[in-house]
């Protein structure tokens, strides 16, 4: 299986970034813990499950094989609780990944009280100390907004230590994502992007490249964004999810022309 997102390549890169020298970092753990106490050199690990509980559930016993402790989203639709135990069993985060304001279509009081009760829903069965937005690319509307528009509530009046994307320095920490099956940024990455990040010294397009990076240690401090689902564990999986990236980079590549103003026409 030639292809840089399958089970045999995300094991190669668990496995580089040992050889580089990495502590491996929950998002809790990096929020719950002062800049001058985190290791020298780590890795946030952090995956959203949007489908494939299964596949998610086979991750997260293969990076419990290599004491490796990651966070793991659970989407409402995602969410089971013999799944979130089996997680927490295994050593690793769960929190909520949320999509609240985009299913209220923008009305702040809505998302909230949306929110606040498939929050209460996931702490009646797991632990929830941080949250992270879900990108929704066909909605006008971005899930952050909740809690950046004037009179969000905070993050505290939760109970929480923050949210993924709004909570953690992308200045000090290089964020790499594996949306639009590739860990380069760009117009694949309609709302996966991280606020107030600064431009990377290092970059990667494919795992091979980025497993190069962690091995020589060219990263201090990073997150990575992983999708399970689209982590093949066999050849027939590895088209699917293939296939369904490529048609899912076509809309994207659509949406991004239908909604970049054309430049004004010259007259003469």
């Amino acid at each position: 299986m030639a292809d840089g997102f399958t089970t045999e390549a995300y094991l190669d890169l668990l496995d580089a970034a040992d050889e580089g020298g990495y502590d491996f970092l929950t998002v809790a753990d990096y929020l719950a813990t002062a800049p001058e106490d985190r290791p020298e050199r780590f890795l946030v690990l952090r995956h959203d499950v949007d489908r494939k509980v299964g596949n998610a559930a086979r991750m997260a016993r293969l990076e419990a094989d290599r004491g490796v402790e990651a966070t793991y989203y659970v989407r409402t639709g995602t969410f089971d609780p013999e799944f979130v135990h089996t997680l927490e069993a295994l050593g690793h985060e769960v929190g909520y990944h949320y999509e609240d304001y985009v299913r209220a279509d923008g009305d702040l009081d809505d998302a909230h009280d949306r929110f606040a009760r498939h929050l209460r829903l996931f702490r009646r069965h797991c632990d929830v100390e941080t949250v992270c937005m879900h990108g929704n690319p066909l909605s006008p509307h971005d899930n952050r907004d909740m809690w950046t528009v004037p009179g969000a509530p905070e993050f505290a009046g939760y109970g929480l230590l923050g949210e993924a994307y709004l909570s953690m320095d992308f200045v000090d920490v290089t964020y790499f994502s594996d949306t639009g099956r590739t860990w380069r940024d760009g117009a694949l990455k309609i709302k996966d992007h991280t606020v107030g990040d600064s431009a990377k010294a290092v970059s990667a397009g494919e795992t091979a490249e980025l497993a190069a990076l962690l091995r020589a240690g060219a990263v201090e401090r990073g997150c990575l964004l992983v999708h399970p689902e689209r982590w093949a564990d066999s050849v027939p999986e590895l088209l699917v999810e293939r296939s369904k990236d490529g048609a899912i980079n076509a809309v994207k590549r659509g949406l991004r022309l239908v909604r970049t103003p054309s430049p004004p026409s010259s007259t003469s």
